[in-house]
């Protein structure tokens, strides 16, 4: 049920998550969409365009929190959306430190120097929750660092609109 006229842009925008976002993709030099077919003086950022369109054309309810939810969504930058964008692995060691000492029975000791390594024999769902649930308390901008771009990715999953 719309809340007036008004668009979600004019009731809340995600600035800050937008900014890191943006300032990833600036950070990327080789990697920005479209640099490479030549030079344009007022290139924005990607991601603060499709953000900035989505929130013109989506309504505002007398819902806000479901609001936001749904933008963050739709531009992979839920929690759900920053998981499917992981793009780069999360160390054992990184791992090994941060799990309790009695936890630690998926690693095994692979040097003196205290290197540590996933066991062979680990059951694969087993590994994937306990790394989920690292990732999962990681503050966004250290979720960026193992993060791929959204528009490297083909948008939400399936999955990521199940009701929670």
């Amino acid at each position: 049920m719309p809340l007036t006229d008004k668009t979600f842009i004019e009731t809340q925008f995600p600035v800050s998550l937008i900014s890191k976002e943006s300032y990833k993709e600036r950070k990327a030099n080789l990697g920005q969409t479209l640099t490479g077919l030549g030079k344009w003086w007022g290139r924005k950022p990607l991601i603060l365009i499709r953000a900035s369109i989505l929130g013109m054309l989506m309504p505002a309810t007398d819902n806000p929190q479901k609001d936001r939810d749904v933008f963050l969504r739709i531009l992979t930058m839920d929690e759900d959306g920053l998981w499917q964008r992981r793009s780069k692995t999360i160390s054992a060691n990184m791992l090994y430190e941060w799990l309790p000492k009695d936890e630690i029975e998926p690693f095994v000791d692979i040097n003196a120097k205290g290197g540590v390594r996933w066991k062979k024999d680990i059951d694969l769902i087993k590994k994937e929750a306990i790394i989920r649930l690292y990732f999962d308390g990681l503050i966004y901008d250290e979720k960026l660092e193992y993060c791929a771009r959204p528009e490297h990715i083909e948008g939400p999953s399936e999955n990521s609109w199940q009701i929670k």
